[in-house]
């Protein structure tokens, strides 16, 4: 009889990359173990609503290639719906030990703050708490309590508790019809027997604040392509309608510059997708604000995908958008209409 372990998969990293292997491995008949140090899948693309290079969902547009027809179809977006995976949130691997066919894994799971078979989502938790942070989800461009559902299109019942922020005043515990508040949880230390591990552990968003030349945080109404992608999404903070974070006006133009933290001295290699992704907000600006003047200011377009260069003419042809070759060295404020210059 074959060991369990030799059945079983660790997957580390919950990201879009992480969740496609797990599928597979799963529909493949295995046991999937996947962990990540975020409350929920999906990584940073589950802040990006729509994926090029047809503006559609990229969540609903992956579930085909992995689920069989005889498998039950779900919304990648609410969570993971699958019998052969167990998902383990906020978990972080902190030994790995062993060889090819036996590794044993020693994960620290942080607890949630709130059991979820009793959480009914209502939300009166978060209402009464007495406290507020930046939002991580949406770029801090909106607030949110310590008692909080992470990502606003997963299941209603995904609240959890945010320790660094939380006072154990115990409102939220006091109102909560279903007792599923439980301030006094513990860490969980999880051992894994495990026959194989996949790391699929992601990126790192590149800082900003590095390009001091161009204003971002000292000027207003600059933001990063994933502070842009959480303005256009109907489930972000201005509910899709994009803003100037000044005076929260509908900008009459627009400006994406690209190449910002690569293609340097430090950082000597393209990133791959940051023309696409300019692109597709360009294109979903200007569905909604037909009206806006964009104008994309690159160095070289990367559309080597599968209907990418299609989709980069119908942004230039039928959207009207402007691309001028260039590399914009620095940027002004107009510091009595707070405009860029």
């Amino acid at each position: 009889m074959t060991d369990i372990k030799e059945q079983s998969v660790l997957v580390i990293g919950a990201g879009v990359g992480g969740v496609k292997a797990s599928l597979e491995l799963a529909e493949s008949g295995l046991k999937v173990y996947l962990c990540d140090l975020s409350p929920d899948i999906g990584g940073t693309l589950m802040q990006m609503d729509k994926w090029f290079p047809n503006s559609h969902c990229g969540m609903c547009q992956m579930l085909p290639l992995v689920v069989g027809d005889e498998s039950v179809q779900f919304c990648l977006r609410r969570g993971l719906n699958h019998p052969n995976i167990e998902f383990l949130p906020l978990a972080s691997v902190e030994k790995l030990e062993g060889q090819a066919g036996n590794f044993t894994a020693t994960i620290k799971k942080t607890s949630m703050g709130v059991k979820r078979d009793l959480c009914s989502g209502c939300g009166l938790c978060a209402e009464v708490c007495p406290v507020e942070v930046d939002s991580e989800f949406n770029q801090g461009l909106e607030k949110r309590k310590a008692i909080y559902v992470r990502n606003p299109m997963v299941a209603a019942n995904a609240y959890l508790i945010d320790w660094d922020s939380c006072t154990k005043c115990g409102l939220c515990a006091e109102k909560c019809p279903n007792n599923a508040i439980d301030l006094d949880a513990q860490d969980e230390n999880l051992e894994l027997k495990v026959g194989a591990v996949v790391l699929s552990t992601g990126f790192e968003e590149f800082n900003a604040r590095q390009t001091s030349e161009y204003g971002y945080q000292r000027f207003p109404n600059v933001l990063t392509s994933i502070e842009m992608e959480r303005m256009l999404s109907p489930s972000g903070p201005t509910r899709g309608n994009l803003q100037r974070t000044s005076d929260g006006k509908m900008p009459s133009s627009l400006a994406f510059l690209q190449c910002v933290g690569s293609h340097e001295i430090e950082y000597n290699y393209c990133s791959s997708a940051c023309c696409m992704y300019a692109i597709k907000e360009a294109v979903l600006t200007k569905e909604v604000n037909p009206d806006i003047d964009i104008t994309v200011f690159y160095m070289d377009i990367r559309a080597f995908g599968k209907g990418n260069y299609k989709y980069f003419l119908e942004a230039r042809d039928k959207y009207g958008i402007k691309f001028v070759r260039t590399r914009v060295p620095a940027i002004k404020r107009d510091f009595l209409t707070d405009n860029i210059l």
